[in-house]
């Protein structure tokens, strides 16, 4: 707690150890699990399936010196948890120290992993369960604290569901989805209905969040740097997949699923939701018959989107869409995050008492179902 305000951070992340894939897999797999070998371009890093699982030529890579050393130099601020192996107690210490009550806890790796394709489908899922076991044993240290988001395979719809399942019964309290289109399905492909409709009968949001130099399509493909790529593929894959989700009937038809967005940043939200209006004002249902309400009330129904405390259009959001919508995230202990300034930057926002504590706690604590 800081200054009397509970602080929910909706998207930290784990820093997976390499030898937890092969350690964690179902035996049947552990020869195939990923692992640290050659990229066979002088590289070296994590491989699956015999590729690296970045892309590491083309665009949006993640391969150039200068890259590396700007984030060498930012990860020095959390020497102390690095040299602790990034554990649970550190993490504890670090969230006690700056007064944050629970995070939301995403994978780095697997996130990676999630983006790109793979031959084997099931080969995915197990290394998927692999990751959900090892942050479910992580976060059992405190659950009331660490909340564990589970990696779904949804390559495959028919194994996120299973995964979905199991890990909801052992205790994850959210979906790990990536915005991207995958296997040339958007999100709002009537393939995933079964998958959401099991979802939100698990009472458990998904959380889409996009990931760095993926094999799948990406708006930073357009880029050649991975700062200029990372710029665009967050927030613009976070857009299209709010819009899609609205637009193609997603959910219309499931009006239950809770939907959050993080590290895509919220200024974009009150032109985005405009933009939306302006079409519907033009042509309606016109191409959309599935569109039965506006899409503002669509958004204001099923959606939150993140904010960095650091936002200077903040104060637009609230005003403009409301602070009802609006979640708080430091994306700890990546490099290019906000931790450990990224609370007192909120508190130090031109935004009323009620509205910080609603963005703190309040509007992610009713969606992931915390305790009051």
């Amino acid at each position: 707690m800081r200054s009397g305000l509970r602080v929910l951070d909706t998207d930290a992340h784990q820093m997976e150890p390499a030898a937890m894939w092969q350690e964690y897999i179902d035996p049947l797999y552990a020869d195939r699990a990923p692992k640290v070998g050659e990229y066979g371009n002088g590289g070296r890093g994590m491989i699956v399936e015999d590729e690296p699982i970045t892309k590491q030529d083309g665009s949006y890579p993640m391969n150039s010196a200068e890259f590396h050393e700007a984030t060498r130099k930012a990860m020095q601020r959390f020497s102390r948890t690095r040299e602790a192996g990034f554990s649970n107690s550190a993490r504890l210490e670090d969230m006690d120290e700056q007064g944050v009550d629970a995070q939301v806890i995403y994978p780095t790796v697997g996130g990676q992993i999630l983006g790109k394709p793979f031959k084997d489908p099931e080969l995915l899922w197990a290394v998927c369960r692999a990751y959900n076991d090892w942050s479910l044993e992580y976060c059992g240290k405190d659950p009331s604290r660490l909340f564990m988001a589970a990696m779904l395979p949804v390559q495959s719809p028919e194994f996120a569901i299973e995964e979905a399942k199991r890990t909801a019964e052992l205790g994850a309290r959210c979906f790990y989805i990536r915005p991207n289109p995958s296997e040339g399905r958007n999100l709002s492909s009537e393939s995933y209905d079964e998958l959401w409709r099991v979802v939100s009968a698990l009472e458990l949001p998904i959380c889409l969040h996009d990931s760095g130099s993926p094999y799948l399509p990406s708006y930073g493909d357009r880029m050649s740097t991975h700062t200029s790529g990372h710029i665009a593929a967050h927030p613009f894959e976070a857009m299209v997949a709010m819009m899609s989700l609205i637009w193609f009937g997603t959910i219309e038809r499931h009006p239950e699923l809770k939907v959050v967005h993080v590290e895509a940043d919220a200024g974009w939200l009150p032109y985005w939701l405009q933009r939306m209006e302006q079409h519907y004002d033009f042509s309606g249902r016109a191409e959309h018959p599935q569109l039965l309400k506006r899409p503002t009330e669509y958004f204001k129904s099923n959606f939150l989107v993140a904010c960095r405390g650091d936002e200077m259009t903040l104060p637009s959001v609230c005003e403009l869409v409301g602070d009802e919508y609006v979640a708080f995230n430091t994306d700890y202990p990546h490099p290019d995050g906000t931790w450990p300034l990224g609370m007192q930057h909120l508190e130090e926002q031109p935004l009323s008492e009620l509205s910080i504590r609603r963005i703190f706690w309040d509007n992610a604590a009713a969606v992931f179902n915390c305790q009051s």
